[in-house]
């Protein structure tokens, strides 16, 4: 027995062994899972945040671009 604990890949063995154990615990732990849904939720308002400022900046240059565009033509009928 002596021998085996010795023995390089058994420990290895063995450690993985413990971690998918502990692991397992952790993954199922209620605290865990909130953790989880609240980094989630954080990330789905960043994203919608984010589609909500690039939707601001493209109506922005529209704009910009639609008043560029007449000013061009009134400039243009004057002369």
């Amino acid at each position: 027995m002596n021998k085996l604990f010795k023995n390089e890949k058994f420990m290895y063995m063995l450690a993985g062994a413990a971690a998918v154990v502990v692991g397992g615990k952790i993954i199922k732990a209620d605290c865990t899972r909130k953790a989880a849904v609240n980094s989630i939720a954080k990330g789905m308002k960043i994203r919608d945040d984010a589609k909500c400022a690039l939707q601001n900046m493209k109506d922005e240059a529209e704009d910009i671009c639609y008043d560029a565009k007449l000013k061009a033509e009134s400039e243009a009928e004057e002369a």
